[in-house]
């Protein structure tokens, strides 16, 4: 059964403590966070003891640091709200989709939809399975804005896997997966779901919502390292999926290395295939232990605030958002239109104030320990950038 959720939990960090740990904040206005996120003092603080017990204290450290491996894995099921045995680690957010795709039992025939809006990690594991037979439905998408109804109209009875982003990388769309669940599952299919734009800011009930596999990414929201992801997979779609093999993946014989017999563990810990990015687990241990002191439903409220904050400034200044501005499906992507993007781009860069241009559209990403003086902040650095060219058609 999933982990219950504490009724009652400690109260959060207050906003100042909270800033303590990102001493970045004291000369920057960081907004970038769907892009990349940044290193609290707790996760500097884990990584430089790290690379003190691998350059002497204690090299050989194998043992000793299980139990705090086995800590980061049980912290990613109260994230998740699942038992800690569905989770494991993974290189990237890519590398658990490849291994989803690689691995499901498809056949020439059998199709996969994915909306036409996703970020190429969610689409080119799907569309190398093309060699096989296996065929790609791409789901409509407005702004980057797909609908149930787009969905139900794109599923077939050939679709075998449905896999979407919780919340889209460009607009911050915010798709209600429970919803999506029920369609794909009523359509005898599998749901997948790339949680890496969302988990960290705001707070997701896998169990609740019925997904079958979920893929993330440490280094955005969380706040970790690149270079570290983890996968949760239902037990059901577990039975149909062939692992990798490594030497990890199943019961090893430490007395006996040349006693070859292939066997994999029953739960998520078949899908590790080799020696953990121990160093990334140590980071996403102290980021999650950070969000959680933080509090996740402060977090979530904190960040869909600043979201608001954002959208209500920029609607004022005549500037158009890509995406669908309604609360239910927000997040903390902001984007919008402008006549120059490169020009605004450069003049924010200029003014210490971090946001992204992708697809000639600027991008803000606020995230809990930002502040409501750097949303103004940047709010009034977009409204004195050529404020005669400011305001575009959104049609």
């Amino acid at each position: 059964m999933p982990e219950t959720r504490d009724p009652m939990p400690p109260a959060p960090m207050t906003l100042d403590r909270l800033r303590e740990e990102f001493p970045h904040t004291r000369t920057q206005t960081y907004l970038n966070h769907a892009s990349t996120g940044v290193y609290s003092q707790r996760v500097a603080g884990a990584i430089h003891e790290w690379v003190l017990d691998r350059s002497g204290r204690e090299i050989e450290n194998f043992v000793t640091i299980q139990p705090r491996v086995d800590d980061c894995l049980a912290r990613i099921g109260r994230l998740l709200n699942v038992p800690a045995s569905r989770v494991e680690f993974t290189a990237n957010t890519s590398d658990a989709l490849a291994l989803l795709a690689e691995g499901l039992d498809l056949h020439p025939g059998d199709r996969v939809a994915v909306p036409a809006c996703e970020f190429p990690a969610n689409v080119y594991p799907f569309l190398h399975l093309e060699r096989k037979g296996v065929a790609v439905d791409f789901i409509p998408h407005t702004d980057g804005v797909i609908t149930l109804a787009d969905i139900e109209r794109t599923l077939t009875p050939r679709t075998r896997l449905v896999s979407v982003s919780w919340v889209q990388f460009l607009s911050g769309y915010r798709l209600d997966v429970k919803a999506v669940a029920e369609i794909v599952h009523a359509h005898g299919a599998f749901l997948c779901v790339d949680g890496i734009q969302g988990l960290g800011a705001l707070r997701l009930d896998v169990a609740d919502a019925g997904i079958d596999f979920l893929a993330c990414g440490a280094q955005k929201w969380l706040l970790a390292t690149q270079g570290l992801g983890f996968l949760y997979c239902s037990e059901a779609l577990q039975a149909r999926i062939t692992p990798r093999a490594g030497w990890l993946h199943g019961p090893v014989d430490w007395e006996n290395f040349f006693d070859y017999r292939l066997a994999f563990f029953e739960d998520a810990r078949r899908f590790r295939i080799g020696t953990l990015n121990h160093l990334g687990v140590m980071a996403l241990r102290a980021a999650l232990e950070l969000y959680e002191d933080a509090g996740p439903a402060a977090c979530e409220a904190r960040v869909l605030a600043h979201a608001g904050r954002l959208r209500d400034g920029f609607t004022e200044m005549g500037l158009g958002c890509y995406g669908d501005c309604e609360p239910a499906h927000a997040s903390g992507i902001v984007t919008i239109r402008h006549a120059d993007p490169d020009g605004l781009y450069a003049h924010l860069r200029a003014r210490g104030i971090s946001a992204s241009c992708r697809n000639r559209l600027v991008r803000f990403s606020p995230t809990y320990y930002n502040s409501a003086a750097e949303i103004d902040r940047a709010l009034d650095a977009v409204e004195t950038f050529a404020p005669s060219r400011v305001a575009v058609s959104v049609a």
